[in-house]
Order: C-alpha cells, then structure tokens, then sequence
C-alpha cells in the first residue's frame, strides 16, 4: 500500500525593519448618519476623511 504525501509550500514573508508583513488586506469603511440635520452630515464627511486617511 502506497501512501500520498501533499507538500503545502510555506508563504513568503515580507518584513519590514524585521517584523513579518502580509502583503495584502482587503478592508472597507462603515460610515453612517442617522438624521439629515447638517451636524450629522458633517460627521459624516469626517468619518469619510477618516477612514479614507486610515486605510
């Protein structure tokens, strides 16, 4: 009886300066108001820059 042996190669890691790095995220932003009121349009915009600028 012969047995199947499966290599799974190991992902490449990346680092930088020394610390492991995965190439890629996939990522979205929820942002939300919940009146029309120009208050919560403005947070809205600043949630929008916020995560704009985080991701």
């Amino acid at each position: 009886m012969t047995k199947n042996v499966s290599v799974i190669p190991a992902r490449q890691v990346h680092t930088a300066k020394g610390i492991p790095v995965l190439l890629r995220k996939r990522v979205c932003a929820y942002c939300r108001v919940s009146t029309d009121t120009e208050e919560q349009l403005s947070s809205y915009e600043a949630q929008v820059e916020y995560y704009t600028n985080y991701i």
